[in-house]
């Protein structure tokens, strides 16, 4: 499987993944590599579906603030199949929700806010936490942890070892809310091009991102976003992200003052 590390250090709003970010992945390594195969393990339904025989749900779990997530097993791990959504920490104490943008760019402490400070995205698309909050290591619920870079890792050696190699973000992305590939004529923006098949019920979707100057870029519908707990530097942490226009899961490194989406992992 093809490892591609990218640094999400892209300064300024960007509506969708262009220029900026192509010259980033040419500076660390070997650019993505698209593919318009579909997996073959995969079967469909009438409806054009995938089956939902390969999804095993785990138990799920309920946060401090009493929202309730679904849960699937991959492997030997349990992931949350939804994106956190708590406003606080396993311990009560409350994560403030910064939406002014210079407030949030000069943060070194945990916060969160809506994807452009609008509630109509938290029920679908959870909350974007900055890294600060990560490394409390309180934000997941109790039993739980934000994943590590290596545990990340495992997902995704799991996918590509069973029939998803170079397709892994295909396998995780949800069946609906992604964009076409922008850089396809031939794709309109709404036409769904980019979804994937939820295979093991993952359900990653586009939640977009705060950057560190506060603004909001990679719209909710084009890229999803999100955290592991193992910093890179100290100005940076390991991320994976998926995108409207690619197959594979990408390894990154982010500026810590991002606003990303957080999954969690059974201990």
């Amino acid at each position: 499987m093809k490892k591609i590390l990218i640094g999400f250090v892209a300064i300024g709003l960007l509506t969708f993944v262009g220029c900026e970010i192509e010259e980033d992945l040419q500076q660390v390594g070997t650019p993505y590599q698209s593919s318009d195969t579909t997996d073959s393990s995969e079967t469909s339904s009438d409806d054009g579906t995938s089956d939902d025989s390969s999804i095993q749900y785990g138990e799920g779990v309920t946060d401090i603030d009493g929202n309730t997530y679904k849960s699937v097993i991959i492997g030997e791990q349990e992931w949350m199949a939804e994106n956190l959504r708590t406003s606080k920490y396993s311990d009560g104490a409350s994560i403030p929700n910064v939406t002014v943008n210079t407030e949030w760019e000069d943060l070194t402490t945990g916060a969160w806010s809506h994807y452009d400070n609008d509630n109509q995205y938290e029920a679908t698309y959870g909350k974007l936490y900055n890294w600060y909050s990560v490394n409390t290591g309180r934000l997941a619920p109790e039993g739980w942890h934000v994943p590590t870079d290596a545990e990340w890792t495992v997902l995704t050696d799991y996918l590509e070892a069973n029939g998803h190699e170079e397709t892994e973000g295909t396998a995780l992305k949800a069946r609906s809310s992604w964009r076409g590939d922008p850089w396809d004529a031939s794709q309109d923006d709404i036409s769904g091009s980019g979804n994937g098949s939820d295979y093991y019920g993952w359900n990653g979707l586009p939640g977009g991102q705060r950057q560190d100057g506060g603004y909001f870029s990679f719209s909710w519908s084009e890229g999803g976003y999100w955290w592991s707990s193992l910093e890179f530097s100290e100005g940076s942490a390991w991320s994976r992200s998926l995108s409207n226009f690619s197959d594979s899961v990408s390894r990154g490194y982010s500026v810590k003052s991002y606003g990303f989406s957080v999954r969690c992992l059974r201990d």
